[in-house]
């Protein structure tokens, strides 16, 4: 028995997994890691190459990168790369036309994935023309580069991309509008921090998601037959004006705010100005961004909902650049009728969440008047100390504003009150649906 045991212990069991998952470990390793494994034995050595077709460029000190992906490439010759992700890629001079020379040779191996990260001790370096030869690809995610100036001729090559991320990446108006008429399976669109733009219109058949930073002056949805969301943080902030012509199936629109001007149909919000006859049905979700120290705020956002008769969830954010706990003057009563509040709106969530008056009463008032409401959850942040500012409330203060909330004369009756520690991930809009993401999230939920 003894003997068995002493044996069982002393197996390689390593060796025992098979090549799928020894490639699959070694994959996941950075680039300098799995080299050293691939000298352990032949075996490994031999399946090293297959790493290459999930090519992680990653490693452990984060430089050298560069030397090391052009002398893998220039090493195995045959191997098919269908994915090619980089860590932060610095430069040496001698460096200087190693992505063209990656780009030229990936476009002869299949490449579908494609992910290059520029330091940022560079200015926005330029990325080579011969990102078009890439015409396999399907995904495409810079950070911090240039993008090259691109014809409609030239985006045509880049027909099969079903998704495009572009961080810090200067960009022109010409390039995006080729890119969307020419993409012709384009589904998600990010441009991020991208530099100003006059504007952005969107036309495609194809696009589903478009999320941004509002780097453009205007905001055209003109022909978006498959478009459902519009996730922008910054669209308030930057003043963006929105036009919607044709977007039937747009079903999530943020954020937006009082500096916003907004043309849909008929509907116009300009200043004073605010006409509500045109309608948007299918939007089911709606983020906005809370003026509260602007007169007239309660107004704005009690017309801005009767443009949404079918809205389920709101997502209420407070104006960043407030941080004191003035209010401005307005009333909360609802003069005239809001489809919405009386017939869908199930869910209102306070992405940051104070306890200030404002706060307080907007949260009596769809309390009180929403029929249909089954969830408000307030994503609590400390402002009234110095020491803890930014911290999670106490557990004493929680239960006082739950307290304060609980009235008498509601119309949602069996609405749950969700206190977090912690203000909504700014990323939560990107990431709610990943399996993970809502695994975790009521994690940091007070037990009150």
């Amino acid at each position: 028995m003894a003997t068995t045991v002493g044996t069982d212990l002393s197996r390689d069991r390593i060796s025992n997994l098979a090549d799928s998952t020894l490639v699959t470990i070694l994959s996941r390793l950075c680039m300098d890691e799995a080299a050293r494994c691939s000298i352990l034995s032949s075996r490994w050595r031999h399946l090293f190459p297959s790493t290459l077709l999930n090519f992680r460029a990653f490693t452990r000190s984060g430089r050298n990168v560069v030397k090391a992906v052009t002398s893998i490439l220039a090493a195995y010759p045959d191997e098919p790369v269908l994915s090619l992700r980089t860590g932060m890629l610095f430069f040496r001079p001698q460096d200087k036309a190693a992505v063209d020379v990656w780009l030229r040779d990936l476009s002869n191996r299949g490449i579908e994935e494609l992910s290059l990260w520029f330091g940022f001790d560079e200015k926005r370096r330029p990325i080579p023309e011969s990102l078009f030869a890439c015409s396999s690809l399907r995904r495409l995610h810079v950070i911090n580069g240039t993008f090259p100036d691109t014809t409609e001729a030239a985006a045509a090559s880049l027909a099969r991309l079903t998704k495009i991320e572009l961080s810090d990446v200067r960009i022109s108006q010409n390039s995006i509008n080729s890119l969307l008429s020419q993409c012709t399976v384009l589904e998600h669109l990010t441009i991020k921090f991208t530099g100003r733009l006059d504007s952005l219109r969107l036309r495609s058949r194809s696009l589903k998601v478009l999320n941004s930073t509002g780097d453009f002056e205007k905001l055209v949805i003109d022909d978006a037959p498959n478009l459902e969301r519009v996730v922008d943080k910054l669209m308030n902030q930057r003043k963006v004006h929105i036009e919607v012509v044709y977007a039937p199936k747009l079903e999530f629109l943020g954020y937006l705010g009082m500096s916003n001007e907004i043309g849909i149909g008929d509907t116009i919000f300009k200043g004073e100005i605010m006409r509500v006859e045109t309608l948007m049905p299918r939007i089911k979700t709606l983020a906005v961004e809370m003026s509260y120290m602007k007169e007239g705020y309660t107004t704005w956002f009690m017309q801005l909902l009767r443009l949404f008769p079918h809205l389920e969830t709101l997502y209420i954010k407070r104006d960043s650049s407030y941080m004191v706990e003035f209010t401005a003057p307005g009333s909360w009563e609802m003069r005239r009728p809001i489809p919405c509040i009386l017939n869908h709106l199930e869910k209102v969530v306070f992405e940051v969440f104070r306890g200030h008056k404002w706060e307080m009463e907007m949260a009596k008032f769809f309390h009180r008047r929403s029929d249909f409401l089954k969830t408000m959850e307030f994503h609590c942040m400390d402002d009234k100390s110095k020491e803890d500012y930014g911290g999670p409330p106490s557990e004493l203060w929680v239960r006082k504003q739950k307290k304060l909330l609980c009235l008498d004369g509601r119309a949602a009756e069996d609405a749950l009150f969700q206190f977090f520690k912690r203000p909504l991930a700014e990323n939560h809009h990107e990431h709610c649906d990943d399996e993970r993401y809502q695994r975790d999230y009521y994690r940091d939920m007070y037990d009150v």
